[in-house]
């Protein structure tokens, strides 16, 4: 009987470790999560931050050469999505809600994603009603 209860001991013991291991495994999983959530936060702010920053040196505000370039760069980035965004639009037969900017299908009445209503121009491209 005493080689059982040495034997149910150590299990005992061996079940208290690995209760602790596995307590200490998804503390430190949460405290990592955390800090991933914390550095991503980071990153939106600094993403943030650098959005004022660029519009501030937009409209005037440019305080040295490098950075007017670079917004003149970043402009000229923006306009190339715009095109290559068009360019897909055209290609999956759909147009961009002048409202909302969703992408919504060449002959909707309505905008799927914000509801508005779209009328047709003599282009045949479409606007929303003012």
């Amino acid at each position: 009987m005493e080689f059982f209860d040495d034997a149910v001991n150590k299990a005992k013991e061996a079940i208290d470790v690995a209760c602790k291991k596995t307590n200490e495994v998804v503390t430190v999983q949460k405290q990592k999560f955390d800090i991933s959530a914390l550095e991503s936060k980071i990153a939106k702010d600094f993403q943030v931050l650098g959005e004022i920053y660029y519009n501030k040196l937009k409209n005037g505000g440019a305080e040295d050469e490098g950075a007017a370039e670079l917004v003149a760069s970043i402009d000229a980035k923006n306009e190339k999505i715009r095109k290559l965004k068009d360019e897909i639009n055209n290609i999956r037969n759909k147009r961009v809600c002048p409202k909302c900017g969703a992408a919504i299908d060449k002959c909707s009445n309505y905008c799927n994603a914000c509801g508005a209503k779209l009328v047709f121009d003599s282009d045949e491209d479409k606007k929303t009603e003012e």
